[in-house]
């Protein structure tokens, strides 16, 4: 009997089409927050009595391969659009008993519902959220917000996403619900006895080198604090448009800055437990799965004020207003010097991700959404209202 099995008994698991533009593969790694979470959430459904089909940029269907281009010239938004021609060819292949969608900007853009099945969208953050009353960016809030609207349910990652989607676009609050990524709990942890220690006065940054992950903000705060600390060690892990900032920095301040590039899961790990403190000052996330990552081993996290990082504030996360350098200078002098509240928020984060993040509770609580998602269809197919 499988483990699925095991977990419900006297039940057949359903089938579940994830669709996503960004996932992991055995020989690719994801790229994004995204891929990261759909990759976690695949692997952990059979658990919780979903067999899941994954369909995404890298992989679908036999025979239904994106071919990695488009007319729009903006991956995502193509992968939608040649996705939605092919839905229903993908049902009748799949024929899953619901559907799960990744939105947000980055994610799958769906304009209608897909056939033969309720459609959930996670929504990992809001375009609304990210670009605000932008008027180049209204036909994606409005695009976005039709296909909210259709879903039978929408799954929020955070609070600050699940009030964007209800009072920016007038989704039901009654099919929204908070459910955050799950977290490897054994891979991301504090350092173990038989393991190095955490290293002394070691800043960390993780994730994609371009302006909305503030990478430039962070080489301000190295060159702000390594003139009168000269064992201060900075660390970046990553890559993208904005790595020559990180090589800069690296320049001004050599031997106390390294810039390792796209990583693997591994040395990210690996890297998340020495650190002294983690640094995420972007503009906005869904989230913050690398904050996430870094309180899930014990590791002090300093994060803007923003959007999706506010919500980690429970969670033992120091806040700092965004642009406001100085602020977030002495905010991390102050934990460099204070090994106690260092030992406190760890041990505090820690705790918050055991209780709120571990990938069986999600993959359970993923699993019920699904299980209410055919309820509900099965009772009266869900009929947005116009607005």
């Amino acid at each position: 009997m499988t483990a699925a099995l095991e977990r419900h008994p006297g039940t057949q698991p359903l089938r579940a089409c994830l669709l996503s533009f960004d996932d992991g593969t055995p020989d690719r790694p994801p790229e994004g927050g995204q891929g990261v979470a759909v990759a976690g959430l695949a692997s952990h459904l059979p658990a919780a009595g979903v067999t899941p089909w994954v369909c995404s940029s890298r992989r679908g269907p036999a025979g239904l391969r994106w071919p990695g281009r488009g007319p729009l010239g903006r991956p995502p938004l193509d992968f939608s659009l040649w996705l939605a021609l092919r839905l229903p060819q993908i049902a009748r292949r799949l024929r899953p008993a619901v559907w799960h969608s990744q939105s947000g900007p980055g994610g799958v853009l769906l304009l209608r519902r897909p056939p033969g099945a309720p459609l959930v969208v996670t929504a990992n953050h809001t375009y609304r959220q990210a670009h605000g009353g932008r008027w180049a960016t209204r036909p994606l809030v409005a695009a976005e917000a039709r296909g909210l609207r259709a879903a039978a349910h929408v799954i929020a990652i955070s609070q600050s996403t699940a009030t964007s989607v209800v009072a920016d676009y007038r989704v039901d609050p009654a099919r929204v619900t908070v459910l955050s990524p799950g977290i490897d709990v054994d891979h991301f942890r504090p350092p173990g006895s038989d393991e190095a220690p955490r290293e002394p006065a070691t800043l960390l940054f993780c994730g994609r080198l371009q302006p909305i992950k503030g990478l430039a903000t962070f080489a301000g705060l190295v060159d702000a604090l390594a003139p009168d600390r000269p064992t201060l060690r900075a660390v970046v892990c990553g890559d993208g448009p904005e790595r020559g900032v990180a090589e800069a920095l690296a320049r001004r301040w050599p031997g106390q800055v390294r810039v390792l590039g796209r990583v693997d899961d591994a040395t990210l790990a690996a890297c998340q437990r020495r650190a002294t403190v983690c640094i995420v000052p972007s503009a906005y996330e869904g989230l913050g799965l690398v904050a996430l990552e870094a309180l899930a081993s014990a590791t002090p996290v300093v994060v803007h004020d923003v959007s999706g990082l506010r919500d980690l504030h429970q969670a033992g996360a120091v806040l700092v207003p965004p642009g406001d350098r100085q602020w977030l200078a002495e905010a991390v002098r102050a934990l460099l010097d204070d090994p106690g509240r260092r030992a406190e928020l760890g041990a505090r984060g820690r705790a918050h991700v055991l209780a709120h993040h571990a990938w069986g509770q999600v993959a359970e609580a993923t699993a019920a959404v699904y299980r209410q998602a055919i309820a509900d269809e099965a009772a009266g197919p869900w009929t947005p209202r116009r607005r």
